[in-house]
């Protein structure tokens, strides 16, 4: 027996290698950025969600986003043939949105605060264009100030984790030898700076950084709802820990702010919103604005370094209003008991699924099943038939009410001004404004005075108005008019009344 040469052992290992690879590849070339980008009309799809969802923009309603794709739906369609007969056919822009989703591409998303449902890109779609931008720009990535960056970085990480209180303090001391010779060279009037290609570039690099925590945001929600799932999914298994899960949850831990994801994306906000971090940070931008280096960045590259920092706190804050809401909803589904309803569906499901299993060697798939099931008597009808509620539909309105006509005398009036103290002094001067106004041609009706003067005191003041007009208005036979007020309540009234006219000035008493 002979063992295998040291040559074909490398050669086993690569091979496993290079099939785990493979296999590995197999997997992610189902992610939506694989076929996005090896969709027939990548292209067009591409630069379509490109510009419907611009930076600063990235959540939409349907009707909107249908809007937007609608635009250029043309450039989806110029690679379908068309018909002979001249006729426009192919899928409406709607009905691309909707492809989209299914494929990955677009996340809808049911808020609350908005009426109609939000889409928005997918991490798949942000990575696809990142990556596809990063093709037409030609910017190479081994440039010298990334490779600074990089070197400042395993610098800093080197002292801030040094345990050796000699090793630190010599390091301490070698910084300050470096900042005072600085302090000498400038004192001295030697100024250096870099060339303003290699500022530029190393602010473009980081302005590429900052670009990319963007589409980060969208991965951030994903991943917490992944933990979410997860942590459900081991309070039902009979398999886990689910105790000690459930213990903590009940004792108010936060499980998705401790997970990896949670941690992370908690520093990160926490950062942002120091206000003395981002004071700082706000005012080092705006210096770097005022630079000679700068001005050869153009307006886009201007713009995204004046607000990279505002430009990031609304999506942080999305992604915190759905980590609380998650840890809420969690919360809830532990302390109301419902996951023990769902863990008996869930047994019955599984033994259910085990019995099927046991049998299906047993018994042939078209084997006579022995049970009759009796017609249903329910009707039946297509979901598109079914008339769908907009929860920014008030409803019908609620019927009016209609009160019967009564005839008022001149003494029911006078005892309703006597009894509610209604305002004749300040109606009588309403009239007579109204009236000598000229815009009625020197008269003036009921109506007429409550649409220049509103009812102040309401039914009191149409009340009042028409005492006035028996003594001091001369009446049409046979006709009437609608006048309209508003109580003190807000709800709007109206009322028939008899046709009633001032022709001249009511006299103030």
């Amino acid at each position: 027996m002979t063992s295998p040469a040291p040559d074909d052992r490398w050669t086993d290992r690569r091979h496993d290698a290079v099939a785990a690879r493979k296999d590995a590849y197999e997997q992610l070339r189902r992610a939506s950025t694989w076929r996005l980008l090896a969709a027939t009309k990548a292209p067009a799809v591409l630069s379509i969600l490109q510009a419907t969802f611009p930076p600063g923009d990235r959540r939409l309603p349907r009707s909107e986003l249908v809007a937007r794709v609608g635009a250029h739906v043309g450039l989806l369609r110029d690679e379908e043939p068309a018909p002979e007969d001249g006729a426009v056919t192919g899928r409406t822009a709607g009905d691309y949105v909707d492809t989209w989703v299914r494929e990955g591409y677009l996340t809808r998303r049911d808020d609350q605060q908005h009426s109609e449902t939000t889409f928005e890109p997918s991490p798949a779609t942000i990575d696809a264009i990142q990556f596809i931008a990063s093709l037409e720009d030609h910017r190479p990535t081994t440039t010298q100030s990334r490779l600074t960056l990089v070197i400042q970085q395993f610098d800093r990480l080197a002292q801030e984790t040094e345990t050796d209180r000699d090793v630190r303090l010599a390091d301490l001391q070698r910084r300050r030898e470096r900042i005072e010779q600085e302090i000498r060279d400038l004192a001295e009037g030697e100024l250096l700076l870099p060339s303003a290609e290699a500022s530029a570039d190393r602010l473009r690099d980081i302005l590429q950084i900052a670009g990319e925590l963007s589409g980060d945001f969208l991965q951030y929600r994903e991943d917490l709802r992944a933990v979410d799932l997860h942590l459900r999914e081991q309070i039902l298994s009979p398999e886990t820990a689910r105790g000690e899960i459930l213990e903590q949850l009940l004792a108010g831990d936060d499980l998705l702010g401790q997970s990896t994801v949670g941690r992370t994306f908690t520093a990160f906000f926490r950062m942002l919103n120091d206000p003395v971090q981002t004071r700082e940070a706000q005012e080092l931008v705006d210096r770097l604005l005022e630079r000679d280096f700068a001005r050869d960045l153009d307006r886009t590259e201007r713009e995204r370094l004046a607000n990279v920092f505002s430009d990031l706190y609304e999506p942080a804050q999305e992604v915190l209003d759905v980590k609380t809401e998650l840890y809420r909803s969690l919360a809830r589904f532990v302390r109301s008991q419902d996951f023990r309803q769902h863990r008996v569906l869930l047994e019955v499901l599984q033994e259910a699924q085990g019995l099927a299993l046991a049998q299906k060697d047993e018994v042939p798939t078209r084997t006579p099943f022995p049970l009759e099931l009796d017609l249903s008597r329910v009707l039946l009808s297509s979901v598109s038939q079914q008339r769908l509620k907009d929860p920014t539909d008030p409803g019908a309105p609620a019927e009016a009410e209609v009160h019967d006509a009564t005839a008022l005398s001149v003494e029911v009036l006078q005892d309703l001004v006597r009894t509610n103290d209604i305002d004749i002094v300040g109606l009588t001067g309403h009239v007579n404004a109204v009236r000598g106004s000229g815009a009625q041609g020197g008269q003036a009706s009921i109506g007429d005075v409550l649409r220049a003067r509103p009812a102040e005191q309401g039914l009191a003041s149409v009340i009042g108005l028409m005492f006035l007009a028996t003594q001091h208005a001369q009446q049409r036979e046979g006709s009437t008019e609608i006048v309209t007020w508003r109580e003190l309540d807000g709800k709007d009234y109206a009322a028939k009344v008899p046709a009633y006219y001032f022709l001249e000035d009511v006299p103030v008493d």
